[in-house]
């Protein structure tokens, strides 16, 4: 017998489920029957049952059993990763962020604004991706935030000291999803003083300005 154990292959063999779910000793337990394929030269297999061993039974018509051990909880792992990496953040500015980048935006935001309310840290995030979009200053979040000439962020040399906390990543994932619209889209500049003559508004100890 040939026994091959995937994710996100096709699947061969009828099992005997109702809603991805098996019945076992009295309990219902929930199996990822999307990411299993089992290729076996016993095409009679009718159904299967999981312990929590991670120990797979398939039972042919005649109910002889074969045992096979698979690794659910990897698998598990793997779905969730894929789901994290096909999220789509919808915003005004249409941007998304990988995680490392997120973690790059919370140490930034941590060092410039951790004394801010809410309100003042979602807007210099909107800041950040103003400038993303603006003509005026580069394409990319690292490279917005690590910009020379002229030095914008400088922060950017404290970074490794940052220690973000659930504030931060809680302000960049609701403007990621837009959930904020605070600042004007042409507001690229904020500072503890004003730095143009435009002022959009100020919060907290920072003025806003386009």
């Amino acid at each position: 017998m040939t026994m091959n154990v995937a994710g996100a292959l096709a699947m061969v063999l009828c099992l005997t489920v109702t809603s991805g779910q098996q019945e076992l000793g009295g309990s219902k337990t929930a199996l990822p029957i999307s990411e299993l394929s089992f290729a076996t030269e016993e095409e009679n297999v009718v159904s299967f049952e999981k312990n929590d061993t991670n120990l797979v039974k398939l039972y042919n018509s005649e109910t002889e059993a074969i045992e096979v051990k698979v690794d659910f909880e990897e698998t598990e792992e793997q779905e969730e990763q894929e789901e994290q990496e096909e999220q789509e953040y919808q915003n005004r500015w249409g941007i998304q962020l990988t995680e490392e980048e997120i973690d790059l935006l919370a140490k930034i935001l941590w060092v410039e604004a951790r004394g801010e309310s809410e309100a003042g840290q979602k807007a210099v995030v909107e800041v950040v991706f103003n400038r993303m979009l603006s003509e005026e200053f580069p394409d990319t979040l690292h490279d917005v935030l690590s910009q020379k000439k002229p030095v914008q962020f400088a922060s950017w040399k404290l970074r490794d000291k940052a220690e973000p906390t659930e504030k931060e990543y809680s302000t960049i994932y609701a403007v990621l999803n837009g959930e904020t619209n605070i600042v004007r889209e042409d507001t690229v500049y904020f500072a503890t003083k004003k730095l143009t003559r435009n002022l959009d508004l100020k919060i907290g100890g920072h003025y806003f300005c386009y």
